[in-house]
């Protein structure tokens, strides 16, 4: 029986609930009639306990091993966020150096900061887009050989933009040389099942593959696991850092929603749909006149479920207006030369029609050329972010900012990957760099919240 039928039942047994959570699942409450109150339970008799599973929620992490392909499993209710964290507090063991991509998200820049790690960057190609290109075996072999005492190598495949590295011969040089393999897949929980030649990491050789299964596949925010398969991280320390990391109080709504969507990796009609969505999709825009959805060459595979979209003589912000205001879709992220527009499980044949009919109908324009962004080269490291982050700060205008040491983080939200963290100096053209980029209306965050033209930095 899935973990949502057991609360359906218990919701109806007639026990008077004296325990948490204090709505009593009494939906009398209008703002909670709606939001399956009535199945909200906390850890009563009989419903098991995340952190000390022995029934019904250590059956369903087993099954999820089993359908992935991994030794353990462990669900988490913070999002990948959570699973991240857990994963390089597992692997660090005392050590102070990390390998990371510097296209990472800035959750393994907050683990790098509260493990006052140093980190040593992986900075993949960038297409002419503007996105990051993968990782390659050669990128991995070079780094290691610089900085062999590293606790764990961290990359993320696939990236926000769907570019997947090769993992297979990734984990191979990190195994050669004792490192343990973290890969952060929180937009590929898909993967195996929707393209069965693009394999999980999981089945790649990745010690530790973190996934969102809220990104793509039918399930609640937030809702996420992680997978471990490795003789270098034990299942029992990672399960330890999890319970770290995770609310000792979990949702058994996301919990029961993580459950059902493990169960529909089955549902093989579900993924034949999906892979039909999108193949009608990128063939109408093989048909469009200015409108394209671009595949990244040269890169070692590409997970065709993202779709890139281009439109000639338009920014990304541009566009972003049409197909909002003129076509009523919602794109996922805003770059400056593209819009990234994510498909899913979910996805209907009203909202895949509506799509195809946008981008047949998307105006023509007339105007420059897309810029060709610079390549990113990462800023210099005086300190640890550890050590900037607890420094004493100050804050100063952002444009009178460079030659300053760094003690904010700041990034474009999504993808939520750092152009600047603690520690860096501030370059006169990173400073010309980010000023463009709120200009052009992107939406720029720091440590502390929305961008608002300053920044904080290590006082003098």
């Amino acid at each position: 029986m899935r973990l949502f039928e057991i609360l359906k039942k218990y919701s109806k047994d007639g026990r008077h609930p004296y325990h948490m959570p204090g709505h009593k699942r009494n939906t009398d409450f209008d703002y909670l009639r709606d939001l399956s109150a009535e199945i909200d339970f906390t850890e009563i008799d009989g419903l098991d306990n995340l952190h000390a599973p022995d029934g019904i929620l250590l059956e369903a992490q087993r099954y999820a091993a089993e359908i992935y392909g991994a030794d353990s499993s462990f669900f988490l209710v913070n999002g990948s966020t959570g699973g991240i964290l857990s994963a390089i507090y597992s692997a660090a063991k005392g050590k102070k150096d990390i390998l990371i991509a510097r296209n990472c998200h800035k959750s393994v820049y907050n683990a790098v900061s509260l493990l006052n790690l140093r980190p040593f960057y992986l900075v993949p190609r960038v297409s002419e887009e503007g996105f990051f290109l993968d990782i390659t075996q050669d990128d991995i072999k070079s780094a290691i050989e610089k900085n062999p005492s590293v606790c764990a190598v961290v990359i993320t495949s696939p990236s926000f933009d769907g570019v997947i590295s090769d993992i297979s011969a990734i984990a191979e040089i990190c195994h050669n040389n004792n490192i343990p393999l973290i890969v952060d897949a929180a937009h590929g929980a898909h993967l195996g099942f929707l393209d069965s030649d693009i394999k999980s990491p999981v089945e790649c050789g990745a010690d530790v593959t973190i996934m969102s299964l809220h990104k793509t596949l039918p399930s609640l925010t937030q809702t996420a696991i992680v997978h471990v398969k490795s003789s270098l991280i034990s299942a029992e320390d990672l399960q330890a850092a999890v319970a770290v990391f995770e609310t000792s109080s979990p949702s058994y709504i996301f919990m029961a929603s993580i459950d059902g969507c493990v169960h529909e990796m089955q549902n093989k009609k579900m993924f034949l749909a999906w892979r039909e969505r999108i193949k009608k999709i990128r063939q109408t825009a093989e048909k469009a006149e200015n409108v394209h959805i671009l595949t990244p060459n040269g890169v070692f595979a590409y997970d065709e479920s993202k779709l890139i979209v281009t439109a000639d003589g338009y920014s990304g912000e541009e566009l972003s207006g049409i197909l909002r205001k003129r076509f009523n879709i919602e794109p996922e992220m805003v770059a400056e030369n593209y819009v990234l527009l994510m498909t899913g499980a979910g996805d209907s044949d009203e909202m895949t029609d509506a799509l195809c009919d946008a981008i047949v109908s998307v105006p023509q324009k007339n105007g420059q050329k897309q810029r060709i962004p610079e390549v990113f080269e990462c800023p210099q490291a005086a300190m640890t972010p550890s050590d900037a982050a607890i420094s004493e700060k100050e804050k100063v205008s952002f444009a009178d900012a460079a030659g300053r040491i760094s003690a904010d983080t700041i990034m474009c939200y999504p993808p939520g990957i750092p152009l600047l963290v603690p520690g860096e100096f501030i370059s006169h053209e990173l400073v010309e760099k980010i000023t463009d980029l709120a200009e052009q209306g992107l939406n720029i965050l720091t440590s502390r919240g929305s961008y608002d033209g300053t920044i904080s930095v290590v006082k003098k």
